[in-house]
């Protein structure tokens, strides 16, 4: 199958908690599904364009359910590998309305298998967005490497490269994430984005509105800083704009980044101005956070189109 977007990294079965307590305290989970760049490939089928993923996952429960999850919502699963001997990821988190509690069991997983000859064998074909995460080459040393083989594949067909820095601190450390992070930005990506933590990290000085603009003059030519429940600031060649975050009931703030990414890929393949695309991109982020899940919430289309949510764009 012919995809417009493909998204490679680490899926993920997650278990939530039900009460809002420590998670050494929950005995009562509901079973969802994650991974950043599980959730932006879900996030952009379900937007309206075509989409593939790029990940191993175990022969097991949870890896037919990843299947069943992106079959179910039109992505292509061509490029996912069934791995026979490891299996599929796993974490475990708890939302206390204010701050998550994670724990992960990854270590084994399949997804951390993926290797350079993987990266070789398998198709881009369509491909005009290719899009993946700092976590997607932080989980092993094949995937790192993995990772830059794809990207030139992608773009040697022409495609823009989507980068979400999405630091996590006990994959790596902040000094070789940094390393890896300036690689990717400067001889790679079209599309960034990242947070306050990882503006620390790149050792961006000043406003978020001046990291926007020093990580554009690295190179790419769309740059997204998001800013949780304070919104987002968007930066290509019309400008800065800045935009809030839209009002919603908040059941779980898990995936809106991804959302809010995966809009910025559409918005980019439709050639979308500036102002728009950052407030689709809220809009959607927003709608996600109103259910418990990762993927749970993500919009439609015409559900990002009908919703307001107040706080308009500006420049």
């Amino acid at each position: 199958m012919s995809c417009e977007i493909y998204s490679f990294g680490e899926p993920l079965a997650g278990f939530y908690a039900k009460d809002q307590r420590r998670l050494s305290q929950i005995g009562d989970f509901h079973m969802t599904w994650g991974g950043d760049t599980s959730n932006v490939v879900v996030a952009s089928a379900r937007l309206g364009r075509s989409s593939g993923y790029i990940t191993r996952i175990g022969n097991d429960s949870f890896g037919r359910g990843l299947m069943e999850l992106w079959e179910s919502n039109g992505v292509d699963t061509t490029n996912v590998i069934i791995d026979e001997e490891s299996p599929t990821g796993m974490y475990f988190v708890s939302f206390n309305g204010e701050r998550h509690e994670f724990d992960y069991r990854r270590k084994d997983a399949a997804a951390r298998k993926f290797g350079p000859a993987d990266a070789e064998k398998i198709s881009l074909e369509g491909v005009k967005i290719f899009h993946l995460s700092g976590i997607s080459q932080a989980i092993s040393r094949e995937c790192l490497e993995a990772s830059f083989v794809l990207i030139k594949r992608a773009r040697a067909l022409g495609a823009k490269i989507s980068y979400d820095l999405n630091y996590r601190g006990k994959l790596w450390s902040s000094e070789l994430a940094r390393a890896v992070y300036l690689k990717t930005i400067t001889d790679f990506a079209d599309i960034v984005s990242f947070n306050e933590e990882e503006m620390e990290i790149l050792s961006l000085q000043g406003s978020p509105v001046e990291a926007v603009m020093e990580v554009m003059n690295m190179g790419p030519g769309i740059v997204a800083f998001r800013r949780g429940s304070q919104g987002a600031i968007l930066g290509t060649n019309e400008g800065i704009f800045e935009g809030k975050a839209k009002k919603v009931k908040v059941a779980d703030t898990v995936g809106a980044g991804d959302a809010f990414t995966a809009s910025l890929l559409c918005c980019n393949l439709e050639n979308t101005g500036t102002q728009e695309t950052l407030e689709f991109a809220l809009r959607a982020a927003a709608l996600t956070c109103t259910a418990t899940g990762s993927t749970e919430g993500q919009p439609t289309r015409k559900q990002v189109m009908d919703f307001s949510g107040g706080n308009p764009v500006t420049q």
